[in-house]
């Protein structure tokens, strides 16, 4: 006994199949195996050092000896609605991925909607601290496999883009916009000086979105280089897939004669405001009579809105059509008034001068048989789309990429359109309560938490009320959780 160096009452600490050192004043416990030599003899040999033994408190482990045991308690409440609320979008990816990919890409989607988007190096351990690895257990979102992941989508573009072309075949009423992504790694292939340069000092990645007005759902994503403008790149984005008796509703800066063009083929047609320097603007600006008007209606209030129309269509048969929104030309003169003496750009003269264009646009569409009132309302649909990227950006947190791949950035374009598509099947499934946004039913939820108990889960942490909202959901908070797929 005097030859071990660690006593016996210490020995006594140690969890079992384990073996102890003294290392100067200090005991520390390492995990052990017996292992067969060659000489045919047992021995006993030491691995990795697991924790330490204190006299008077006993074993303490290691963090990452904690860290080894399985959670008992995962966020529950957010992940769960949106999850019942969205869970048709994992079925579709299912029709065109192997189910395993297409759960991962369903998983990553789902986390960056709760969560915002967030880097890959972190999405490992908010799956683990999700009843998501409750539900998934065998499914690793490990950084390595979701770089592989976004890889392969960029790089084996069959199915995504199968995938898309299915969900714009489905659609009629598209809107066309572009959303600017801050690049930090200046290195990335795409991360160019673009016009929000000025704003933010970074350069930018172009998001091209194609955007379903009826759904409000996004339909095609893809990344352009930072400086592309947008009439060049949407030549790239519908060559990619087969748009065939589309409306398509598009910004100003989509113009080009080959653009609108390419917007009447295969059936086609389109909306788009003309810029103040084109010719047909400067042509049609000043026509404006007041003899014809509309009322625009919206959730608020009523626009009264005069326009003005060529009485003979253009030589490719185009419509161009002036609206003067009344209420609006109020609102932009009232917001110049104020600003009146800050600069020399706020004049009483320019007011005067800028007075007949506030609340002007001019649209050129190649709709032959609707009224001016019909594509007036039409064009302002296309505001969805604006709607949306607003959730991109400020919701969705998808305004700064720190990564330089090339191919990855296409699959997180992938991504984002997925995140998009489960954004809104959450806030369509979201009941009208008063005072209440789809953001704050998220949150309400968030504090419902499960723990293990008896090899179950059971939520903690809720009321009568949190009760109701999970069962319009469809989803559990007694009993049976069905988690496990």
């Amino acid at each position: 006994m005097a030859a071990y160096s660690v006593p016996e009452h210490i020995r006594a600490l140690k969890p079992k199949g384990t073996m102890v050192k003294a290392i100067k004043n200090g005991y520390y416990v390492y995990t052990c195996t017996n292992q067969k030599g060659e000489d045919g003899k047992w021995r006993l040999k030491m691995g990795s050092v697991i924790g330490s033994i204190k006299e008077g408190v006993g074993f303490i482990p290691n963090d990452n000896f904690c860290t080894e045991e399985k959670v008992s308690v995962v966020e529950y409440g957010q992940y769960a609605i949106a999850y019942e609320a969205s869970k048709c979008v994992l079925a579709r990816l299912k029709e065109f991925f192997n189910p395993l990919d297409a759960t991962r890409i369903y998983l990553l989607a789902l986390l960056f909607m709760v969560n915002g988007h967030t880097s890959l190096k972190n999405i490992g351990e908010l799956f683990l601290q999700s009843c998501l690895s409750v539900r998934y257990p065998t499914v690793s979102m490990s950084y390595g496999i979701l770089s592989d992941l976004l890889d392969a989508l960029g790089r084996r573009e069959d199915r995504p883009l199968q995938y898309q072309q299915h969900l714009l075949d489905e659609s009629c009423r598209i809107a066309i916009d572009g959303h600017c992504i801050e690049s930090y790694s200046h290195e990335n292939d795409l991360a160019q000086y673009g016009n929000k340069y000025r704003t933010t000092g970074e350069m930018q990645i172009n998001v091209l979105m194609a955007y379903d007005l009826d759904t409000h759902k996004p339909v095609l994503a893809r990344m352009y280089p930072g400086g592309m403008v947008d009439k060049t790149s949407v030549k790239d984005l519908m060559g990619s897939f087969a748009f065939k008796g589309k409306l398509i509703i598009a910004d100003r800066g989509f113009h080009s004669l080959e653009n609108l063009s390419l917007f009447t083929s295969n059936g086609n047609q389109y909306i788009i405001p003309l810029s103040e320097n084109l010719l047909e603007y400067k042509a049609a600006k000043d026509n404006l009579d007041y003899k014809r008007s509309f009322i625009y209606r919206t959730n608020k209030k009523m626009h009264p809105v005069f326009y003005w129309e060529a009485e003979t269509a253009g030589e490719d048969g185009s419509r161009v059509i002036l609206y003067k929104d009344m209420n609006r030309s109020a609102e932009e003169e009232e917001a110049f008034g104020k600003r009146i003496g800050t600069s020399g750009k706020y004049t009483p003269e320019r007011l005067e001068a800028l007075k007949p264009s506030f609340g002007v646009f001019i649209l050129k569409t190649s709709l032959a048989n609707n009224t001016a009132e019909e594509i007036f309302c039409l064009y302002k649909q296309r505001w969805g789309i604006e709607s949306y990227f607003d959730l991109v950006k400020n919701r969705d947190e998808f305004k700064a990429l720190c990564f330089q791949d090339y191919y990855r950035g296409q699959g997180l374009a992938f991504i984002i359109l997925i995140t998009g598509q489960i954004e809104q099947a959450f806030r369509s499934a979201c009941p009208k309560m008063p005072g209440k946004t789809p953001d704050d039913i998220l949150l309400e939820a968030r504090g419902v938490k499960i723990k293990k108990k008896n090899d179950g889960w059971e939520a903690a942490n809720y009321s009568r009320k949190l009760i109701e909202l999970f069962a319009f959901f469809k989803c559990p908070l007694i009993g049976d959780l069905h988690l496990v797929t």
